[in-house]
């Protein structure tokens, strides 16, 4: 291994190179290691360090090295990478490695015929001057097929995950940034790029560009569409791929190959696919105009000459526009998921661990919809008392007929919706399982199985005697009103009854790693300025209040099995199947698929028609919130269901996996995350 002299790169270089995915395995013993006391060749080997015995390895990496190694620091393509078994100790220890006697042997066997991802971890000597190239594992993987056993190189396959591949494909044409997560400026231009079902083959280098603007190192922007190629994922892709991690992954440049000839050959340029959707969609999307228009439009009477009505598009952009302003934490999808639950459950639940910005999304949301606290926003702090529905509302005085109303303040914030029809209101109940939700919350669950129009706040019964006479009749709740909760999953809280769990949207924020939401740290206000100035977005109507009629002008209200395709449906009965079979009260009822449909097809879109987020992600969201949320309980129940650690090849994984029209990769990491749960715990909550 050859150390070369080298100046010391500024801590920013350093970074980037340290977040960068290589993928590499166990180095072959050679001349070509380096000599480590007696020890001359070892791919693994024994050390004594400052007087304890440590275990040294070698990596050769098999895949695209950062740029700035090779071209500034002078790294050849075959120089292995070192590192001690201290520094990856709380990997090795998944397998048990501290356990075992022989460590060496242990290392030389479980990496054997293994893929290894690792980032590279740059150590500057300062007496020397001169970098060493350590390393910390991320992943690895047995070779499974013949071609990944001979290939010698792997190309990464950076993935593009933000948007829907027509939203993708529109910021390609339209030169608006693009961030590709988990591959940032230290790499070469990646060959190609992954979104959705669709591979895209960067043809001409130049075509593609590092976007360099603030502090986000992972921006790039198209130049020449025409220099981007895409086909169909090949039916045998996802075969090939090898150690997905976040939104990169791999594949052996034998692969890669032969993709880039049926790229040549049948892949369609980038301007060329927007022409053909615009024309085939044009009478459509005139016609799919005419009735939104129509439907915003009608009985204009009740609109103010002045108001403003804002699109859907615009509000989604002004949604994003205030998380990032805010140096709020969200993934993309997750506001649009966020959103599109919203206008479509009777109730939406944040859920996740503690500090990952529940509340602060939900409140985002009323800022963006201009509500003010304590006028069309009630926060409800839930405690651990409440254990009835009084709690909450409130109680009638038989003896004065005086109904006292609960110190939360519900019943007037609702009668106040019901009279100020055109305001949106909404209702954060906040730490919502910290009570027995099914207790307190139960009058509210029972009105939400109703149809809008229909629902009906009823305190007391009918014939009581109570002196307020706009509580008599109880109180209307309106299509103008949104129910949110959040809720921490722990042994602190209580559980969700699936009676509960079918009426609502379960929304799990995922917390994003540190180097990602450090990115929103480095950014201050005047370089979002530039950055939205370059991305040629602007915000529409930034400060116009968000009406009743104009939100539900969003909301399709078709709720019906015939918007799901074909190979959805399947996949639901499929899963009902199983589900049933272990517990014939659970599974996916026609309630459930119905809810199903009526999300998908009220997925925002931009003002071009493109999906917000892509359907097979969408799908993939609905069956990890409508469905997967309900399957708990204790290790002898349900482990065959979700599968066990060691390969997480559970009943339901099988069924979602072996779809083979989407990844539905968020269900799959949910029921991995149920199967580490059930080796913890011995139960789910």
């Amino acid at each position: 291994m050859r150390v070369a002299e080298s100046r010391q790169l500024d801590r920013t270089d350093e970074k980037m190179i340290e977040e960068c995915f290589v993928m590499g395995k166990l180095a072959e013993d050679g001349p070509e290691l380096p000599r480590l006391g007696d020890e001359f060749g070892k791919s693994v080997s024994y050390r004594d360090f400052n007087g304890n015995q440590v275990v040294v390895f070698y990596i050769q990496p098999l895949s695209r090295e950062p740029e700035k190694l090779q071209t500034v620091l002078g790294k050849s393509g075959t120089e292995v990478y070192i590192s001690f078994d201290d520094k990856n100790k709380r990997y090795l220890d998944r397998y048990g490695y501290s356990k075992e006697d022989d460590k060496v042997a242990f290392l030389k066997e479980h990496f054997k015929n293994r893929l290894i991802l690792f980032r590279p971890i740059l150590s500057y000597e300062h007496k020397a001057l001169r970098y060493h190239y350590n390393f910390q594992i991320l992943l690895d993987e047995k070779l499974d097929t013949q071609i990944t056993l001979n290939s010698k190189f792997f190309v990464p396959l950076p993935t593009y995950s933000q948007h829907s591949h027509q939203m993708f494909e529109s910021r390609l044409v339209s030169a608006k940034p693009i961030e590709l997560s988990s591959y940032n400026h230290a790499m070469e231009i990646p060959e190609f790029i992954v979104c959705g079902d669709y591979l895209y083959y960067i043809v001409e280098e130049d075509s593609f560009k590092k976007y360099k603007v603030n502090q986000n190192h992972n921006l790039y922007i198209c130049e020449k569409p025409e220099g981007i190629r895409r086909i169909k994922k090949p039916k045998d892709f996802e075969r090939y791929i090898k150690l997905g991690h976040k939104d990169v992954a791999f594949a052996p440049i034998e692969e890669t190959k032969k993709w880039i000839d049926e790229c040549n050959e049948y892949g369609e340029s980038i301007p060329d696919i927007l022409k053909d959707r615009v024309r085939e969609t044009t009478k459509e999307t005139k016609k799919d105009t005419i009735k939104e228009d129509s439907k915003v439009n009608q009985d204009t009477s009740s609109f103010s000459q002045d108001e403003i009505i804002v699109n859907e598009s615009d509000f989604v952009q002004r949604l994003d526009y205030l998380a990032r302003k805010k140096k709020l934490r969200y993934a993309l999808d997750d506001i649009y998921n966020f959103h599109t639950s919203l206008k479509t459950s009777n109730f939406t639940i944040l859920g996740g661990m503690s500090g990952t910005g529940k509340t602060e999304l939900a409140m985002l949301y009323s800022e963006a919809l201009k509500m003010k606290m304590g006028e069309n926003l009630l926060f409800i702090p839930v405690r651990p008392s409440f254990t009835e529905p009084s709690d909450l509302f409130g109680f009638l005085n038989p003896q004065t007929g005086v109904y006292h109303e609960s110190e939360v303040g519900l019943v007037s914030f609702l009668y106040q919706a019901s009279i100020d029809k055109n305001k949106m209101h909404m209702v954060l109940f906040d730490e919502m399982n910290l009570g027995q939700v099914e207790h307190y919350f139960s009058d509210f669950i029972s009105i939400l199985e109703l149809e809008k129009g229909k629902r009906v706040l009823r305190l007391f019964n009918e014939g009581a005697n109570c002196v307020q006479p706009h509580l008599r009749g109880g109180i209307p709740i309106g299509d103008n009103v949104l129910f949110v909760g959040t809720a921490n999953f722990d042994e602190t809280t209580r559980d969700f009854s699936n009676r509960m769990l079918d009426r609502s949207n379960v929304i799990i924020l995922e917390k994003l790693s540190f180097l990602e939401a450090q990115k929103y740290e480095l950014e201050d206000i005047d370089s979002l300025q530039d950055y939205e100035e370059k991305e040629k977005t602007k915000v529409n109507h930034p400060e116009a209040v968000i009406t009743a009629k104009t939100f539900n002008s969003w909301i399709s209200e078709k709720k019906s099995l015939s918007f799901l395709k074909e190979y959805e449906l399947s996949l639901l009965d499929n899963l009902h199947e199983e589900i049933s079979s272990y517990d014939s009260q659970t599974g996916v009822s026609f309630r459930i698929a119905k809810q199903i449909a009526h999300y998908l097809e009220n997925v925002p879109k931009d003002e071009e028609g493109n999906l917000f987020i892509e359907r097979t992600t969408a799908f993939d969201y609905q069956i990890k919130q409508r469905i997967l949320s309900k399957i708990r309980g204790h290790k002898e129940q349900i482990e065959n269901l979700v599968g066990n650690e060691d390969d997480y090849n559970g009943r339901l994984g099988i069924i979602i996996s072996g779809d083979g029209v989407a990844n539905f990769e968020k269900s799959l990491a949910y029921l991995k995350q149920k199967a580490k749960e059930l080796k913890r715990n011995g139960y789910t909550l």
